[in-house]
């Protein structure tokens, strides 16, 4: 049984796997990094692996982010091309006040009908 208890503790251990990293740090960032890791109460390693996790996180965000805003930009030049050949449709603001008001007129409608209210069975 001993040898189970070792197996699986050593199955556990290698689940995550890490790779130590060893590199130089200059004094005034490993400072800055030892106050980052004592305010939040975490040991060097921790708090290093937090600061590069986040960063890394906020680095793949942007790049979502700028992906998302090209694709936009894209989508608007398509929209503002096919406009200049003539393709587009375009709608008078009267048009989109009429349309506002049949629905605020839809809801006005909806609200004033008497809803029909659960009646309970009598024993």
């Amino acid at each position: 049984m001993t040898t189970r208890t070792s197996r699986t503790r050593t199955k556990r251990a290698s689940a995550v796997k890490t790779m130590p990293i060893n590199f130089r740090m200059p004094r005034e960032l490993r400072e800055r990094m030892r106050t980052f890791a004592q305010a939040r109460h975490l040991s060097e390693s921790e708090a290093l692996r937090l600061i590069v996790a986040d960063h890394l996180d906020e680095i793949e965000s942007e790049r979502e982010l700028s992906e998302g805003e090209r694709w936009q930009f894209k989508q608007a030049y398509e929209t503002w091309q096919r406009f200049r050949r003539g393709e587009g449709h375009t709608v008078t603001s009267d048009e989109i006040q009429r349309a506002f008001d049949q629905a605020r007129e839809k809801v006005r409608a909806a609200q004033a009908r008497p809803h029909a209210r659960p009646t309970r069975a009598s024993s």
